[in-house]
């Protein structure tokens, strides 16, 4: 699928309040997403998943091998029980990076990083924006923080995703001075 025929698939979801299903290169599975945003890099989403709405995704726009708009029962489903009505842009600048991140650190959330492709996942908060980097302060799966925290360069990040379920009870029951 052409990058541009991409754009205009998800900029008319966007104006429609319709999910995607999205596929991308490093996963057979395809995603279901209500699309927030989309420019060139970038695709800010809020992930669907069983008639529920699990927290903000980005992902790259270089790596969405082919998306589709979800046009079935389940979108009906969808706008009746009032889900479509959750949907709404967080303030995030997805420009680059680094606006990304430095958005992120204003809404003082935990983060989840991943790098689909070498299997990597780092949760936590971020500390640091760099041009070409972050500094993120993980935890472990025991809740311990690690002091040293982790450098991440942005070429080696495939998804970033906050407000999830997952993070908002780390977030709940973890104490940290955010």
């Amino acid at each position: 699928m052409k990058k541009q025929d991409k754009l205009n698939v998800i900029r008319q979801a966007i104006q429609r309040t319709e999910i995607c299903r999205c596929w991308f290169t490093y996963d057979d599975n395809y995603y279901h997403y209500y699309p927030n945003a989309v420019n060139d890099k970038f695709l800010l989403g809020q992930e669907e998943n069983d008639f529920l709405l699990d927290g903000y995704c980005i992902r790259k726009i270089s790596q969405l091998k082919k998306v589709e708009i979800k046009n079935d029962k389940c979108n009906e489903i969808n706008r009746q029980i009032g889900l479509t009505a959750q949907i709404k842009m967080p303030p995030v600048d997805i420009s680059d990076w680094q606006s990304i991140f430095n958005s992120l650190m204003t809404l003082k959330c935990f983060v989840i990083i991943e790098n689909e492709i070498s299997g990597e996942f780092a949760i936590g908060i971020i500390e640091t924006t760099f041009r070409n980097k972050l500094h993120l302060k993980p935890f472990d799966a025991d809740g311990v923080w690690d002091d040293a925290g982790l450098e991440i360069p942005y070429s080696q990040i495939t998804t970033v995703k906050w407000a999830t379920r997952y993070a908002e009870v780390w977030q709940k029951y973890l104490q940290h001075n955010l």
